[in-house]
């Protein structure tokens, strides 16, 4: 909050504090109020009243704590800036000047109460009555006839409130040391009612302090608390103090040095090329890295190598020999790694910088494995059972199958359908109708579907010994239509309209016949609608084709209408399936209004049709059988049944693998999340890959600091340095990372192809989205770190080290576009805030920005802006910067310091040109409120070049 959104005012006195006739505070408040009485015929008579005595400190035991809004510093805070003065906040605006014992003199009133600020040590609070009290030395307590300095009323500017009052303490803190703040009176009426009990005789009214002769004066305390100071500097000092790195420095940041002239510890050296070159080092950058680190000694020569050997051991790697990981293989499907291969793998794999940080995310892991395998566990949940349901079903199919081929495939076609029997209504064939309904449409008895008629026939049954019956060729004649029943009843009759019924009014028996002949009429039509539904499957799976075509050419029109179309499906637009398929809308309803239609067009059957379609009520001539023309007979005595082919499509049907396998299907539902791919078959078991959105740059952090920046502990304090993210470094330390759970999890069992990116977290971002993609579905001729989500590969990083993030972890740092400094109030709202903040350690923090497409961190402003939510009162530490200030920022404990207190009694002999003109101060006294307003301290913000950040110039 600054100070153009406030307002102060010097005071705020009751009506009887304003009443008392003088101005002096050594003088007993005495009151003579004057009163006016008003009579009959307006007549008025002043009255003088005798002399009253206020109500001061002296009346005063206690101060409810409740009234205290705040106070600054914080209770047992440390830390705190010694530049800034300690204060308390009131939530009544007239509290402390309302036992004053004077009234105001040139817009100035002391308050009758002080906040004193007194060392810790040696200055305890004791108990008392009925105040607790301290003794403090003279030298600690600030001049109470500057006490008017100190005490005044806030409220929001242009507003007529909320108003607070305010008490500070002027007195100047040292760094490093436990204070206690006291509330104490300032008048002795209010020591002595504080320290004896209240309404006592006062032998001298007066001041508090000093006395001649006394160096400690024993204080009443209404309220105290303790703080600490931390180091002299303030926001505007520890900002300013904060400089980019220094050429000699940078190089601190400049990457880990690594040998690698003999990488394997009994081998040869690596082939440098150059008989005189030396050592063979690598810089090897961390998560964050200058934008130009300098480089290692080593020769391309040495290079190719390292990628020669590398590749090698990693194939010769086999069951039973080790060799080098490849970091990445297992997601991609790759065993070796060509030493002259392109692409990520073979980047990561072959060049010594990323196996290292691919190491280091397999040591990570390592040292946390227990950890993580708990928790992989605890994510499995459902996986466990259903795996376990898989392992049942595998067995149960198993078995089933051996019963299966020994029992179930070597039956004969009747004794298939005496087993199948009891699920006759379950067990449906490739036509798609259950066995009875099959049989039900066939020339074969429907009876034949029944248990109990197997139980009757049974072979060596006493039915079938004394009749000398063969079930098995029995069940074959009726399936073929060889044997048909003597009186035979079409299977098929067309609809026929019902008789008109003349209903005279009033009639009710003739309205309920013609309505039970319509009603009979539509059920008959509905059932026959049924049953050519299920003759044309049975006929297409039987091989008649042309029947089952004509079936469906005839009805389609009809199915149509049912389904809401005006004008029906054409002849040829439905299929077997489909018409059973429509089965589900032949009800009374829909088939009511169609009964004339579907009479008219059974009655006049399409030429080609080639099926007798019997009238109702019809008994078919008997014959013995229907071989010599079965597909002309369908409608009347049913679809004939090749009992070998059914016998097939009934042994597929009870197969148990695939019913054992749908059962499954329905019991278990497989998705997509947290895994690498569904299975292929159902029976397969479920592989998933645990998910951990931790970020994993707090786990490098943490774990090995030197690798997340290297070189950082070494950094001088008060130092800037713009750096970035190291791309390929991330997606190296990933894939380590997620290969090496991947192989722990394998170990112990987690039922996990090799292939699940655990981790896709790197940098701990607000929006918890992820920073690389799962690995297994990265491009495999990409650039290692080119597959980094959500640019996290751009990401430009503001690193501050010192004193300024210590004390100030919560500033604002921001970056600003070049256009915007143009402007000389530098909206925030054109800033760029970081997409996070990243703690190193106490006196460390990264801030990370992602700029706009083609934009040059270099080109842009970073800003440094105090939190301006904490109101606070005091001076800066600089020192003078000569005869006159620019404006009251300039103000500092130099210019104001008398003693071991400020004093701003008067305005400055050199104050700033927009004050002598500045109307609050125009033909009147300084005051309280001015004191308030050249000492609050306004948020202060600091702008710079990136360019200047990094040592270059501006």
């Amino acid at each position: 909050m600054s100070g153009d959104d406030l307002e102060f005012a010097p005071y705020l006195q009751s009506p009887v504090g304003a009443a008392i006739p003088h101005t002096a505070t050594n003088l007993e408040p005495d009151l003579a109020p004057t009163f006016t009485l008003t009579g009959p015929r307006d007549r008025r008579l002043p009255v003088q009243g005798r002399g009253l005595r206020m109500l001061g400190p002296e009346g005063v035991v206690g101060l409810d704590t409740r009234h205290i809004l705040r106070v600054e510093p914080v209770p047992g805070s440390t830390d705190v800036e010694p530049n800034y003065l300690p204060f308390v906040e009131f939530d009544l605006p007239e509290l402390p000047w309302l036992f004053t014992p004077a009234r105001a003199a040139d817009g100035r009133l002391r308050p009758w109460l002080q906040l004193i600020v007194v060392e810790a040590a040696g200055h305890a609070v004791q108990p008392g009555n009925p105040l607790p009290f301290v003794d403090v030395e003279i030298g600690l307590l600030p001049p109470l006839d500057e006490a008017w300095q100190w005490a005044h009323i806030q409220r929001p500017a242009g507003q007529r409130g909320p108003m607070i009052s305010r008490l500070l303490c002027p007195r100047r803190l040292q760094g490093g040391l436990d204070y206690l703040a006291c509330l104490v009176p300032s008048f002795q009426g209010g020591v002595t009612a504080g320290l004896t009990g209240g309404f006592a005789e006062i032998d001298q009214p007066g001041d508090a302090w000093p006395f001649p002769g006394r160096e400690v004066f024993r204080l009443p305390v209404y309220h105290s608390w303790g703080f600490r100071t931390g180091e002299e500097g303030d926001f505007e000092q520890l900002a300013t103090a904060v400089v980019p790195l220094r050429p000699e420095e940078a190089g601190l940041l400049g990457g880990r040095t690594v040998d690698v002239t003999r990488p394997w510890l009994h081998g040869d050296p690596l082939a440098s090329g150059d008989p005189a070159a030396g050592r063979q080092t690598i810089t090897v950058q961390g998560v964050l890295t200058l934008f130009d680190p300098p480089p290692g000694t080593v020769t391309q020569a040495a290079l190719d190598d390292f990628r020669s050997r590398v590749a090698a051991h990693i194939d010769r790697g086999t069951e039973t020999e080790l060799a080098p990981p490849l970091y990445g293989g297992h997601p991609v499907v790759a065993r070796t790694v060509e030493p002259d291969a392109a692409g990520w793998l073979a980047e990561l794999n072959l060049d010594p910088e990323y196996r290292i940080a691919a190491a280091l995310g397999a040591d990570w892991v390592r040292e946390n494995q227990e950890f993580l395998m708990a928790r992989a566990w605890d994510q499995l949940g459902a996986v466990r059972e259903a795996n376990r349901k898989l392992q049942e079903t595998l067995f149960c199919t198993a078995v089933s199958d051996s019963l299966y081929r020994r029992h179930l495939q070597t039956l004969s076609p009747g004794e298939l359908m005496a087993v199948a029997a009891p699920v006759g209504d379950r067990v449906r064939t490739d036509s798609g109708l259950p066995l009875r309904t099959e049989v039900a449409v066939s020339p074969a008895p429907t009876a034949i579907a029944d248990s109990a008629y197997h139980r009757l026939l049974r072979r060596r049954g006493p039915l079938a010994r004394r009749a000398s019956l063969d079930g098995d060729s029995l069940a074959r004649r009726t399936l073929t239509g060889a044997l048909l029943p003597p009186l035979a009843v079409p299977l098929v009759t067309r609809p026929g309209t019902s008789p008109t019924v003349e209903v005279a009014a009033g009639d009710a028996f003739a309205e309920r016949v013609d309505g039970a002949l319509h009603s009979a009429a539509t059920r008959h039509t509905t059932g026959m609608l049924r049953t050519m539904a299920a003759v044309a499957p049975a006929a297409l799976a039987n091989g008649f084709t042309d029947q089952a075509g004509a079936i469906t050419a005839l009805l389609a029109p009809t199915i149509g209408r049912m389904a809401g179309g005006p004008e029906g499906f054409a002849a040829d637009s439905m299929t077997a399936d489909d018409l059973l398929m429509s089965e589900q809308l032949f009800d009374a309803g829909t088939v009511e209004p169609l009964v004339g239609d579907l009479t008219g067009t059974t009655e006049s059957l399409p030429d080609g049709f080639g099926m007798t379609l019997s009238a109702p009520f019809t008994v078919l001539a008997g014959q013995e059988s229907m071989t010599d023309d079965p597909g002309s007979q369908l409608l009347q005595y049913g679809v004939p049944i090749d009992p070998d082919a059914y016998r097939d499509r009934l042994i597929g049907a009870l197969d148990p693998t695939v019913l054992l396998a749908a059962r499954l299907e329905d019991r278990i539902t497989v998705t997509g999340e947290s895994l690498v791919a569904l299975p292929e078959q159902i029976s397969d078991p479920v592989m998933v890959c645990p998910d951990f959105p931790a970020a994993m740059a707090l786990a490098i952090k943490e774990s090995e600091p030197d690798w997340f920046l290297p070189g950082i502990a070494a950094v001088p304090d008060d130092r800037a340095v713009l750096l970035k993210a190291n791309g390929p470094f991330i997606a190296a330390f990933m894939v380590g990372a997620n290969d090496e759970l991947n192989r722990e999890m394998r170990w112990r069992e987690y039922p996990t192809d090799l292939r699940g990116s655990p981790f896709t977290h790197f940098w701990p971002r607000p929006d918890g989205l992820a920073d690389i993609p799962p690995v297994h579905g990265w491009a495999p001729d990409g650039a290692l770190g080119s597959h980094l989500a959500l640019d996290a590969n751009d990401l430009d990083v503001l690193l501050i080290r010192g004193r300024l993030v210590h004390r100030y972890p919560g500033m604002i740092v921001a970056a600003v576009p070049p256009a915007a400094v143009q402007d000389p109030l530098l909206a925030p709202d054109t800033w760029a805030a970081p997409v996070m903040v990243l703690p190193v350690d106490s006196r460390t923090c990264a801030y990370a920005f992602q700029l706009p497409p083609g934009q040059d961190i270099h080109d842009w402003w970073i800003v440094l802006a105090e939190n301006g939510r904490r109101l606070r009162f005091g001076y800066d530490t600089a020192p003078g910067t000569g005869a006159g200030m620019k404006t009251w920022d300039d103000l500092n404990w130099e210019r104001v310091l008398v003693g071991a207190f400020a004093s701003l009694g008067r305005l400055p002999a050199d104050p700033p040109a927009s004050e002598q003109e500045h109307p609050r101060t125009d033909g009147r006294s300084w005051n309280s409120a001015d004191v308030a307003r050249v000492t609050l301290q306004r948020p202060f913000r600091l702008l710079r070049t990136a360019r200047s950040l990094m040592g270059e110039a501006p």
